[in-house]
């Protein structure tokens, strides 16, 4: 489980990468798309190993490591709100709803759950 953790940390670095480029570049993402092809990818741990909390962690892992990435990949701090309201995906509607501009909460409530989800995918 550890290597599927390091996997997908591996995929959400090239994947902020690639989305980073195609904004820089004035590209549309579509996240309906990126969804759906996440979603896909975290499917597959499930069936391996029949756990949500690895699940649940590995969608938080995806708000940290994806949008920190992204954010530093566009040259922006790494706690960049979108000033854009409402954001376009919905994660990130979300997360303006209920920390709005504070970066730095988000994150770290972020990571908090990530480390607790971990924590209980290797106890449960």
């Amino acid at each position: 489980m550890i290597l599927t953790l390091i996997l997908f940390s591996i995929a959400n670095i090239i994947l902020a990468f690639i989305d980073a480029h195609k904004i820089i570049k004035g590209k549309w993402i579509k996240h309906g798309v990126n969804a759906a092809f996440y979603i896909a990818l975290v499917a597959i741990p499930y069936f391996v190993f029949h756990n949500w909390f690895l699940v649940v962690a590995l969608l938080f892992n995806r708000l940290l490591i994806f949008n920190i990435a992204l954010s530093k990949f566009r040259s922006l701090k790494w706690d960049y709100v979108t000033p854009e309201d409402p954001p376009k995906p919905i994660t990130d509607r979300l997360a303006k709803m209920i920390f709005g501009m504070n970066g730095k909460a988000m994150y770290l409530t972020y990571l908090i759950i990530f480390i607790t989800l971990t924590v209980l995918t290797f106890v449960i």
